[in-house]
């Protein structure tokens, strides 16, 4: 299987091929997204792709290939948000870490219905849940070495222990994403930001302990 930071296409594509195969995955996250897995039929992707059944076939043979492939697109976008570094370190640095985070995950807000059933895929165990408990293994890894990144000067000060923290975020990812599925209106968008402004000045105001 491959590692997420490289999406899997099933060949060499040209240009043209490429495009064709992002608009079908875009189109496939959508509508997995909002009509769920077995709501979504391969002719509505491809209609909604505006690309022939046959093209849509040649590229992905099952809706499962289809699935799983889109969801690799969305887990390779969201990795990349995660993968980014700051070289500064203390409670600026992390504030600036955790909104790159949330910038990730707002970039693909129309997206996160479809990140909310892979979730509902791999707990009913079907072929996502590996590339899901991966996704899972290399991102909390990737989040605790930067919470000691960051922190390295404060290790000691730290509320909870950097494998802890990085569970503490991880639980706080998985509610946005569902807030952000969930968002119908601008309005509703507008809280939800206004919230993450709040989680995150209360993380940022416990985050550390005070020196002895």
């Amino acid at each position: 299987m491959p590692q997420l930071g490289i999406p899997s296409l099933p060949r060499r594509l040209t240009l043209r091929s490429r495009r064709s195969v992002e608009r079908i995955l875009d189109a496939a996250a959508r509508k997995f997204g909002h009509e769920g897995y077995d709501g979504a039929s391969m002719n509505a992707v491809a209609r909604a792709a505006g690309v022939s059944k046959g093209l849509l076939h040649y590229h992905f043979q099952s809706k499962e290939a289809l699935l799983l492939e889109a969801q690799r697109a969305v887990l390779h976008t969201l990795w990349q948000g995660f993968t980014r570094r700051t070289e500064r370190q203390g409670l600026e640095a992390a504030g600036r870490t955790l909104d790159q985070i949330w910038r990730a995950l707002v970039s693909m807000r129309r997206t996160a219905p479809f990140m909310v059933e892979t979730i509902g895929q791999a707990v009913r165990g079907t072929a996502v849940r590996q590339d899901v408990d991966l996704f899972y293994t290399e991102g909390m890894a990737l989040l605790e070495e930067g919470i000691r990144e960051v922190f390295s000067e404060d290790l000691d000060r730290l509320r909870w222990p950097p494998d802890r923290l990085a569970n503490v975020i991880r639980v706080f990812l998985h509610g946005s994403v569902i807030e952000l599925a969930y968002a119908s209106t601008d309005e509703d968008f507008e809280r939800l930001e206004q919230t993450w402004r709040d989680c995150r000045e209360a993380f940022l105001a416990m985050v550390l302990v005070e020196a002895p």
